[in-house]
């Protein structure tokens, strides 16, 4: 009799145990998710996986949508940093602006990880992205062979300053040197659809010869093919984008955009909330992780 008591006893203590994903325990744990805007499919992907990825390892996570506002942001992440949270991860709308914000967690000892944009101040544990600059050189090297290495290009850049429209556009336009495409314009669109389209429309105008735009995203890619088909130019503009989001890939099956590269938000994030745990555990995370990338083409 004894020793059934006992049994059970220990079983209902084990019971009791927290759950631990690589050696941490989880259940306690809060993480925040500060996301620049849910206006964008490639971040909507980020935030679902990341929820499904939470509930997964008994992790609460709050997300709070920045709605491409630097200023929201920062009020948000002093609301996380209020609520205690035990680790940060923060999505940039501007990587000079969120700095202050890192610096504040960095002050409240709660840690950081960056993802898709880096904080160019403060610290972080970890910063998880794809390489920007190769992005950019995969589309400048498809830009290269369908215009057999001589033409126009008009690129349409992302949020200025973020660390992501730098890269992008480094990528490219080295990649353009020694060819004979000429980049006849490089204007702002901040990742933005509608942005996309209406800059496009005065690009369209500036310059009566263009063979090909390039854009930071495929939401600003999408924004033109619009304006180019309202221009019925179509037929001699090709466009390219990043992101291969869902309506991307199927303007390059139609023929309404060249290429796109494929990112992968969903396996960003989850790398993010699995080495948040790792590192709240006291394991040490390597400063940066870079997510594979590849070109989308028809074919």
């Amino acid at each position: 009799m004894l020793r059934k008591i006992l049994a059970t006893l220990l079983t209902l203590s084990l019971a009791l145990i927290p759950m631990t994903v690589a050696g941490a325990q989880t259940q306690a744990y809060t993480i925040g998710f500060a996301v620049s805007t849910l206006a964008n499919p490639f971040f909507v992907t980020m935030k679902d996986a990341a929820e499904a990825k939470a509930a997964e390892m008994g992790v609460t996570l709050v997300v709070l949508d920045a709605q491409d506002s630097a200023e929201t942001q920062a009020s948000q992440i002093e609301d996380l940093i209020t609520r205690g949270v035990n680790l940060m991860i923060i999505n940039p709308v501007d990587s000079d602006a969120v700095g202050t914000s890192v610096v504040a967690c960095n002050e409240a000892n709660i840690p950081v990880i960056t993802v898709t944009r880096a904080s160019n101040s403060g610290t972080v544990v970890q910063h998880l992205d794809i390489d920007n600059k190769e992005a950019g050189r995969l589309d400048a090297e498809q830009v290269i062979k369908d215009l057999d290495g001589k033409g126009k290009v008009a690129i349409l850049e992302g949020i200025a300053g973020s660390s992501s429209a730098i890269d992008r556009e480094e990528g490219f336009v080295a990649a353009l040197e020694g060819t004979g495409i000429e980049v006849v314009s490089s204007l702002t669109a901040n990742y933005s659809r509608e942005e996309g389209a209406t800059v496009t429309e005065d690009v369209l105008q500036a310059n009566p010869e263009l063979n090909a735009i390039y854009a930071h995203n495929d939401e600003m890619a999408l924004g033109a093919v619009r304006a180019v088909a309202a221009a019925g130019r179509s037929a001699e503009i090709k466009i390219y984008g990043i992101d291969a989001t869902d309506d991307a890939l199927a303007a390059v099956e139609s023929g309404e955009m060249a290429a796109t590269v494929q990112q992968q938000p969903d396996v960003q994030i989850q790398i993010a909330l699995e080495n948040a745990v790792k590192y709240l555990g006291g394991e040490t995370l390597e400063p940066l992780v870079n997510i594979p990338l590849k070109l989308i083409v028809k074919q």
